[in-house]
């Protein structure tokens, strides 16, 4: 293989292409034919016996290709993008994006990588930037209910020999028949539920209402009709019940003896102990945001062209977390946009304006890195490598070939440059009253 071109569409953007000639490209899927020909078996010959010919004939002329190529792309490719840097003096600030432009049989296959290089910006601002850290106040209205939720999870439950009414814990062996015959998933042993939850399926709590310690019963249910078992769905069934026990959650009172449970001596400790959690939890997030806007600030001052590739992969990145967010929620991003009253132009178009910030930022703070010599020194990367090795049980050689240095040593130096230009401003503490 070799490098065609090195070109800088952007200022602060290297693009190169390499190429491979069609000899080269049949050298590699050779290679792939010898390392893999044991493993195909064709119609006709034993298993690994067929030779390269006979097995392109049955699974196609390309077979080989496509293992043969991103050997090419994960090999030389990566090699000589790597020279190419060392030579021409570039400062990559990203993973270079590799793409296959063609692939012909008589031509080789042409490849490009494209990466973003360190912008020179004029920095007219790295210190004595200032924000406000508001943090809200703490109410008693708010500790009650931290204190109640607590109270809640420290219940005991106590049987009961009255009749269940909603409220109640029952623990109870089920068994389920659809048609007289037991379904899957229908049979539980010493199944815990509390009647007026809403866990189980319509009808079936209400049909333990009224029965005490020891019955033995039946309920006739019918399953929802969007209910994920097709075979269930809509289908009457009958649960033969034996309930073991009623129970009766029996909250503690918020005396001396709850706090003392909970590492104090008294409910006054106790709840002061609490409103310290809350306001120490709000004023970490008001801090964090504190910090966020001193770093706006000096993206604001950074000025110069950043690399546009890094822009677009910041974006794709935020998005990417926002997706995956949604997801967890069970939403779509058109459900989100219609509930925040955003169309998805407007929306996206926020999201890359925040990235474009982000990177000029990072872009700053790694400039900043340098000219402070806060750059992570060598026998730094080492003791983190031999940290990772320890944590993860591997040797130090195993982490540092799987780690890209270059990359650690310039977030690593992004960190100590945005501790720096925050320890050099000033953030005014204020509690906001509610």
């Amino acid at each position: 293989m070799k490098l065609v071109s090195v070109e800088t569409p952007e200022k602060s953007v290297c693009k190169m292409t390499f190429s491979a000639s069609p000899e080269e490209l049949e050298a590699a899927s050779n290679a792939v034919y010898e390392r893999t020909r044991a493993s195909y078996t064709i119609r006709g010959f034993k298993k690994g016996e067929a030779d390269r010919a006979q097995i392109e004939a049955d699974r196609g002329e390309h077979t080989f290709w496509y293992d043969a190529i991103n050997d090419l792309m994960d090999q030389d490719v990566p090699a000589l993008y790597e020279a190419a840097l060392k030579e021409h003096g570039f400062a990559p600030v990203d993973d270079p994006s590799y793409d296959l432009v063609s692939v012909k049989k008589d031509e080789g296959f042409v490849a490009t990588a494209t990466v973003a290089l360190q912008p020179e910006l004029t920095l007219t601002k790295t210190t004595g930037f200032t924000s406000q850290c508001v943090t809200p106040e703490v109410t008693d209205k708010e500790i009650d209910t931290v204190l109640e939720r607590r109270r809640n999870y420290a219940a005991e439950l106590v049987p009961h020999k009255g009749p269940a009414v909603k409220g109640n814990v029952v623990h109870m062996d089920f068994e389920g028949l659809l048609d007289g015959v037991a379904f899957k998933g229908g049979t539980a042993k010493d199944q815990s539920v509390q009647l007026g939850s809403g866990r189980m399926i319509p009808g079936f709590e209400d049909g333990i209402l009224g029965h005490k310690a020891g019955d033995e019963f039946e309920i006739n249910v019918t399953f929802p009709q969007n209910y994920p078992n097709k075979e269930l769905a809509g289908k009457p069934v009958v649960f033969k019940i034996k309930l073991h026990d009623v129970c009766v959650r029996q909250l503690p009172a918020l005396n001396s003896d709850f706090a003392k449970k909970m590492g104090k001596e008294t409910m006054e400790e106790y709840r002061a102990f609490v409103k310290q959690q809350l306001f120490d939890g709000r004023h970490g997030g008001a801090l964090n945001h504190a910090k966020d806007m001193i770093l706006g600030q000096l993206a604001d001052a950074a000025e110069g062209e950043i690399p546009s590739i890094a822009v677009e992969n910041a974006y794709q990145q935020q998005m990417q977390v926002i997706q995956q967010q949604l997801q967890m929620q069970r939403m779509s991003l058109n459900t989100y946009l219609s509930q925040i009253h955003e169309t998805r132009e407007s929306f996206t178009a926020k999201v890359r304006a925040a990235a474009e910030k982000n990177t000029r930022a990072r872009m700053a703070l790694l400039q900043i890195a340098q000219q402070e010599n806060l750059l992570p020194t060598d026998e730094e990367i080492d003791k983190q490598l031999a940290e990772r090795a320890e944590k993860t049980k591997k040797t130090v050689e195993e982490i540092k070939a799987s780690t890209d240095v270059a990359a650690l040593r310039r977030n690593e130096g992004i960190r100590k440059a945005a501790d720096w230009v925050i320890d050099h401003s000033t953030i005014e503490e204020k509690v906001e009253s509610k």
